[in-house]
């Protein structure tokens, strides 16, 4: 009688992991999409949403689609981040363990959308300043974020090309423009041990934030160098 209670018993939780990996499987495109959302509007303090996730596990290859940060409040532009083409290679070999292990990620032809208010403070000084708090917030409680999220990842390259930075900086009245964002690679995030979803957003979203201060940057004193041969030779002409 015993036996047979334990064969139930065994066959029961079989028939419960089989209905789990069953799930997970059959709903994998959505449970990613649902962790890149919530990790990633939990660093950036904004909305992330993405349109689409396609994976497909058989050949490590996956896809995500229309992914697209808010603006944080008080800025035009409804977005600061558009990501419309990742694509993602993962070792098949990892999924089942921790952590997860991505060979490369390459997003291709971003947009990112800068401002700057009269005031001086640009959407980018704000998304910083959110990053720098999430941070924050989880080197002050590593225990409770570990507990709450045994899930890691590790990417072992993450390549950003081929993007474009549009201006509109308000105390300049300059009127908008775009620049080329220059081409962004991170190596080995997580490192050996993985990092927990959030965390990974967390590096990934500085790193673009500061990619694109400095694209901005470098266009601005360019054009107070032209701006200021050109006043120059005027005052010649006009003499």
């Amino acid at each position: 009688m015993k036996k047979k209670i334990i064969i139930v018993i065994i066959l029961a939780l079989l028939l419960a992991i089989a209905g789990i990996v069953v799930y997970v499987l059959t709903n994998l495109d959505s449970i990613v999409k649902t962790a890149i959302e919530k990790s990633g509007s939990d660093a950036t303090k904004t909305a992330v949403r993405v349109s689409s996730v396609e994976i497909k596990l058989a050949g490590g290859e996956g896809a995500v689609r229309g992914l697209t940060v808010a603006n944080p409040p008080g800025f035009a532009s409804p977005s600061i981040f558009t990501l419309n083409d990742i694509a993602v290679r993962i070792d098949v070999k990892t999924v089942t363990g921790t952590p997860v292990v991505i060979d490369n990620i390459l997003i291709s032809g971003p947009e990112v959308f800068y401002e700057m208010k009269e005031n001086g403070t640009s959407n980018m000084d704000i998304l910083k300043e959110n990053l720098a708090k999430t941070g924050t917030s989880r080197q002050e409680t590593p225990n409770k974020s570990q507990k709450a999220n045994n899930f890691r990842l590790r990417i072992r390259k993450l390549v950003i090309e081929n993007g474009k930075v549009h201006v509109r900086i308000a105390k300049l009245m300059d009127k908008p423009y775009t620049v080329d964002l220059p081409r962004l690679e991170l190596t080995d995030i997580g490192k050996h041990d993985g990092a927990a979803p959030a965390e990974i957003a967390h590096t990934i979203a500085t790193a673009l934030a500061e990619q694109t201060a400095q694209a901005v940057a470098r266009e601005q004193g360019d054009r107070l160098i032209r701006k200021g041969a050109e006043d120059l030779i005027n005052k010649y002409l006009n003499k």
